[in-house]
């Protein structure tokens, strides 16, 4: 026992130290520090966006992080935002534009997450308008006219009778170029009247005969020009009735494709105006009957609208069971040539599969010469045959069984 030695209390406190020591150093190690704040970038799409006079709609599409927040500054009195202003992440600001009553442009540039973002409008367009025919006459049974509104396309306009016998059919209102149909009632009375119609600030002015008013026997009728030769997209054309005062005429077409909008009654001087549809097929010709009141008399004016022929490089086409793709040439030519330009490239044409099996894959419409592609679905049945067809001419395809 004498060579034991006692453990003494301040080894014991020294030791106890120690330990205490190191208990706090093992807690300063296990505390955790505040996470960094991100670093947010922005990016708007489109960067900017332009609209027309009326206004609109438009949107703009923020792209950051989740956590990162943005607000939207800088609306305007003709800027609105449908969207709110503010947000986090990714999202859309969406907001309209409202009309712009001046004729000078303008432009906002709306701060987007700190990104500009610019909008710009034009200004009003300063609006000019005509009417064609500006005058029309009808017989005591009246009858149907139109009147031609040429204005900008922005430009919007309205159409008024003056009188209860002179009423509307179509064109009441409109925006840009258009056509008013209007209608004279028929004139019980003896004496001949004469009213107007406002049609986009413009006067026509409408005159129309009584009803057995007599006609005058010195009567004379001119038609000038009486022939016509178009080219192949429609139109109008204009035809001239000279004649005495009160003198009476009708005017009609004589085939489908032509029609008389205005002009088709008249007593004295008057125009003709003859409309003719779009014609790529082969050359046509067609009459417009002026006729007088005699059963005989009259004058006929000709159209005579020129036309498209066509070629194919291959008629016919075998494929496989296994189906695939294949092609040919289309050539093209209007007759008359000088109606094809200086290309030769002025005709309109489409090529159409009959089979659901065969697909045209090249884009429809084509004008002038163009190659034509086509893919041919497998067969699984029997052999069969399908056409593609561009204008007259045919593509005969035949498949052949597995």
């Amino acid at each position: 026992m004498s060579g034991v030695r006692p453990l003494t209390i301040g080894r014991l406190g020294t030791l106890g130290l120690a330990l205490a020591g190191l208990t706090l150093l093992t807690g300063c190690g296990s505390s955790n520090p505040a996470k960094p704040s991100p670093v947010c970038s922005y990016v708007l799409a489109p960067q900017s966006q332009s609209f027309p006079s009326d206004g609109g709609s438009g949107s703009v599409a923020v792209t950051t992080d989740a956590q990162c927040s943005w607000s939207v500054q800088g609306v305007s009195e003709w800027v609105t935002l449908l969207s709110p202003p503010t947000g986090t992440g990714p999202g859309t600001v969406s907001y309209t534009v409202s009309r712009n009553p001046d004729i000078t442009a303008r432009e906002r540039t709306l701060m987007v997450a700190a990104v500009p973002y610019k909008i710009s409008q034009d200004g009003r367009q300063v609006c000019t308008y005509s009417i064609s025919p500006e005058q029309q006459s009808f017989g005591d049974e009246g009858g149907t006219g139109e009147a031609q509104v040429t204005a900008g396309a922005e430009c919007a306009w309205s159409t008024a009778s003056a009188v209860p016998w002179l009423t509307i059919v179509a064109g009441g209102s409109g925006r840009g170029p258009g056509v008013v149909t209007y209608k004279a009632h028929s004139n019980d009375a003896s004496q001949s009247r004469s009213g107007t119609l406002t049609i986009a600030t413009r006067t026509l002015t409408v005159n129309q005969e009584g009803e057995g008013a007599s006609q005058p026997a010195n009567c004379e009728y001119a038609v000038a020009p009486v022939e016509f030769a178009p080219c192949m997209s429609g139109g109008r054309l204009t035809a001239t009735v000279t004649t005495q005062p009160h003198c009476q005429w009708t005017a009609a077409a004589g085939v489908s494709w032509l029609s008389v909008p205005s002009g088709s009654s008249g007593a004295g001087s008057g125009a003709v105006t003859i409309s003719f549809s779009d014609n790529y097929d082969a050359p046509r010709d067609g009459i417009i009957m002026v006729r007088w009141p005699t059963p005989t008399a009259g004058q006929n004016i000709r159209v005579e609208q020129a036309g498209c022929v066509y070629g194919l490089s291959q008629a016919s086409f075998t494929v496989a069971a296994a189906g695939g793709p294949g092609s040919f040439n289309v050539v093209q030519e209007s007759q008359p040539g000088t109606c094809g330009g200086p290309l030769q490239d002025r005709c309109v044409w489409t090529a159409k599969s009959d089979v659901s099996w065969i697909t045209v894959t090249t884009s429809m419409p084509r004008t002038g010469d163009s190659a034509v592609a086509f893919t041919v679905a497998a067969n699984a049945g029997s052999s069969r045959a399908g056409h593609v067809t561009v204008r007259d001419q045919e593509v005969t395809i035949t498949q052949s069984s597995p």
